[in-house]
C-alpha cells in the first residue's frame, strides 16, 4: 500500500472519531472503566504475588543431622546442599545457637530461670541442623527428596501446610486474573463495535459509491480501523495515567494507617508494576479497537 493511501486513512479514522463524538467518548469511557479495573485487579495481584514471593524467600527446610557426625562430613553435606540451584542460602545452627535462640525466643529478660541448662546439659544439643531457604517454593519436594540421600541426614522438616496454601493462593490469583480480563475485553468489543456500526451507517451511501467505483474492501475497511485502534489506545491511556498519579499516594495511605498489616505485606514500586501493565493495557486497548472493528465491518459492508 502506498504512503499516500496509509496517510489518507488515518486522516479519515480520525476524522471519523471526531464526526461520532458521543459514540467514541462513551466507548473510549467504557474501555478505559474497564481497563482500570484491569488495572486495578492486575496491581492487586502483582502485590499479593509479590508479597507471597517475599515470604517464599522466608520459608525453608531444616535439616538436622545425625549424632556426633564429623565437621569433615558436616562440612561436606552443606557444601551439597549449596550447590544445588534450588538452594538460596543455608546456614548452620549449632546446638549452642539453637539453645541461644529459643531462651530469646521464650524466656525473653527471664533467662535466669534456665541456668543450668548450658553446656552438657543443653536440651538441645542433638538439634545441630541447616537452614534451608529455597529459591522457589515449586521446587521444594525434588530438594528434600535429594537431601534425604545424604549420609549424614538424621531427618528433615518442612513446613508443607504453608507451602500448599502458598502454591494454591497463587493459582488461584492467576486464574481469576484471566477470568476477568476475558470478561472485560468481551464488553469492551461489544461496545466499539456500536461505536463503528454507527460510524458506518453515517457513512453509509459513501461506501456505496466507493465500492461501484471499485474501491477494495481494504481500503474501506482501513479508516474503521483505525478509529478502533484510537478508540482502544485513548482507552487505555487513561487508567494508566489515572494509576500512576494515584498508585503511590495509596500505597503511603496503606503503610501509614495500617501498620499492623504493613508488617505482613510487600509493595512492588510504580515501575516494577508499569513494566508490565503499560503494554499489558496498550495490548488489549488497541487489540480490542482493532477486533471491536473488523467484527462490525464484515457483518456492516454489504453492498
Amino acid at each position: 500500500m502506498k504512503l499516500r493511501t496509509v496517510d489518507y486513512c488515518f486522516k479519515q479514522g480520525v476524522i471519523n472519531l471526531f464526526k461520532n463524538r458521543l459514540m467514541s467518548i462513551a466507548s473510549i469511557g467504557t474501555i478505559a472503566a474497564c481497563l482500570f479495573i484491569v488495572g486495578i485487579f492486575y496491581i492487586t495481584a502483582a502485590n499479593i504475588e509479590y508479597t507471597l514471593k517475599e515470604a517464599e524467600s522466608n520459608l525453608g527446610i531444616a535439616v538436622f543431622l545425625k549424632e556426633n557426625i564429623t565437621k569433615t562430613d558436616r562440612e561436606a553435606i552443606e557444601t551439597m546442599i549449596s550447590e544445588r540451584e534450588e538452594v538460596k542460602s543455608v546456614e548452620y545452627i549449632s546446638p549452642e545457637q539453637a539453645w541461644e535462640d529459643f531462651k530469646k525466643t521464650m524466656y525473653e529478660n527471664n533467662e535466669d530461670l534456665l541456668i543450668g541448662f548450658d553446656g552438657e546439659n543443653n536440651p538441645l544439643k542433638k538439634s545441630d541442623n541447616f537452614q534451608v531457604l529455597i529459591k522457589d517454593i515449586n521446587k521444594q519436594e525434588s530438594l528434600v527428596k535429594y537431601i534425604q540421600t545424604l549420609s549424614g541426614v538424621r531427618k528433615i522438616r518442612q513446613e508443607k501446610n504453608v507451602t500448599e496454601i502458598i502454591k494454591g493462593f497463587n493459582s488461584f490469583i492467576n486464574y481469576m486474573s484471566i477470568v476477568l480480563i476475558v470478561i472485560l475485553i468481551f464488553i469492551s468489543v461489544f461496545l466499539i463495535s456500536n461505536t463503528v456500526r454507527i460510524a458506518i451507517s453515517v457513512r453509509k451511501n459513501e461506501i456505496n459509491i466507493m465500492k461501484y467505483l471499485g474501491a477494495k474492501d481494504f481500503f474501506i475497511k482501513f479508516p474503521f480501523i483505525i478509529e478502533g485502534m484510537l478508540i482502544g489506545a485513548i482507552g487505555a491511556i487513561v487508567p494508566l495515567a489515572v494509576i500512576y498519579l494515584a498508585y503511590d499516594y495509596v500505597i503511603n495511605s496503606i503503610n501509614e494507617r495500617f501498620v499492623v498489616i504493613n508488617q505482613f505485606l510487600s509493595f512492588m514500586n510504580v515501575g516494577q508494576i508499569y513494566t508490565i501493565l503499560i503494554p499489558l493495557s496498550l495490548i488489549i486497548g488497541i487489540g480490542i479497537g482493532i477486533v471491536g472493528s473488523r467484527i462490525t465491518i464484515r457483518k456492516h459492508l454489504r453492498v
